[in-house]
């Protein structure tokens, strides 16, 4: 099995995947209580995953966290907290399952797992769950009750998902799995 993560301080999205025939096998998420520490939101987030303790999980892969300074979301603080936080969790997934996680960068896994989409756009996050619907047309999508609008969260799922798949296409590419030859094509 392989478990991908996006994580934020605020949702985790969670995808795992059968590595021996890329099929999806859980695409999830954990929104964490506004005003919780870190330290109640990992163990929310351990309860979150508790279930997946008795699998073969082989593969671990995590979106890589924010480095840089990119816009009003990103203050020194933030990426501090993030970064923090992130160990934490990666910390917890080697602990638990004694698998060193990998860490991908957005951009890398965004280009890996769906190639024609086009980076840096506005609407990326929103391609991206374009994609992974025509992947996984089996998803109930999570929509606002208010707005009927799609909620945040469908786009960390996703996150998870590109990263999840990304992870798969480079063991696929180096031979330490082999996936049907037609697994990464996209469906219309």
């Amino acid at each position: 099995m392989l478990i991908s993560l996006d994580i934020s301080t605020s949702v985790i999205g969670i995808s795992s995947f059968d590595e021996n025939d890329g099929k999806l096998i859980e695409l999830d998420y954990i929104k964490f209580k506004s005003g919780s520490s870190i330290f109640e939101k990992l163990s929310a987030f351990k309860e979150k995953i508790k279930h997946y303790e008795d699998a073969d999980v082989n593969y671990i892969s995590i979106e890589e966290p924010l480095k840089k300074f990119m816009g009003k979301f990103s203050s020194a603080s933030t990426i501090s907290l993030l970064n923090f936080f992130n160990g934490m969790i990666s910390s917890h997934m080697y602990i638990t399952f004694g698998v060193e996680p990998l860490y991908m960068h957005v951009n890398t896994v965004r280009k890996t797992a769906f190639p024609n989409v086009k980076l840096n756009s506005k609407d990326t996050k929103h391609e991206i769950w374009n994609q992974v619907k025509n992947c996984e047309p089996q998803i109930n999508w999570k929509y606002s009750k208010r707005t009927m609008k799609l909620m945040q969260e469908n786009y960390d799922m996703t996150d998870s998902y590109a990263v999840g798949r990304a992870h798969l296409k480079t063991l696929n590419e180096s031979g330490k799995i082999t996936l049907p030859e037609d697994y990464f094509k996209i469906p219309d």
